[in-house]
């Protein structure tokens, strides 16, 4: 049996067990998500995923899929905490979540599935503008283990397609990407807080 039917499961799984993790710190207040990244995280993936269900991408589909699934459990979950509703998004955020939306409205115009994929990338990238400049300013308020996990997934997704094509590995090289941008963030903060050189 190919590798990939034991690796992509695997990293879905391992998608949905990092989001798991930051859920539940979330519930317990360790951890304060972004609304607009984690809301739009759950709706890109779903037009990623359809667009490769489309062009029958087969098992690296999964890996998008769990992304999606994950970031909607922790909105749920941040619905939850106090003053979370009560939160407004900034100037900022609402144009990074307009850029996005506009990205998924690209999807119900065009019927060429790789235009839709290209596009749910952009309102994926988009969204996590916010949460990108959150791990810069405020690493105290991040978790690291959904990051790892998530790139440890794209990279297993990665590792096992026979052949590399835009509808197949574009969203995994992405999301390889944004998560390890992402950790080097936090480690870079972190390690700049332990050293004392960062702003009260």
């Amino acid at each position: 049996m190919p590798l990939g039917s034991f690796a992509v499961p695997t990293g879905a799984v391992l998608n949905l067990c990092g989001s798991g993790v930051y859920a539940l710190r979330t519930l317990r207040g360790s951890v304060r998500p972004n609304p607009v990244t984690w809301l739009l995280w759950a709706l890109a993936p779903g037009v990623a995923f359809a667009a490769q269900v489309a062009r029958h991408a087969g098992l690296p589909a999964l890996t998008t899929l769990s992304v999606g699934l994950g970031p909607l459990l922790v909105f749920l979950c941040a619905l939850s905490r106090p003053g979370f509703r009560s939160t407004r998004p900034t100037s900022p955020e609402l144009c990074c979540a307009a850029l996005s939306l506009g990205a998924l409205v690209g999807w119900w115009i065009t019927t060429e599935a790789r235009t839709a994929l290209a596009l749910s990338i952009l309102a994926d990238g988009c969204a996590a503008v916010p949460t990108v400049v959150k791990c810069y300013r405020h690493p105290e308020t991040e978790e690291r283990t959904v990051y790892a996990l998530m790139a440890l997934s794209a990279a297993l997704t990665l590792f096992t397609l026979p052949t590399w094509t835009f509808t197949t590995a574009g969203f995994s090289c992405y999301l390889l990407t944004l998560c390890g941008t992402l950790l080097i963030l936090l480690r870079r903060r972190s390690a700049q807080s332990g050293l004392g050189t960062l702003p009260p």
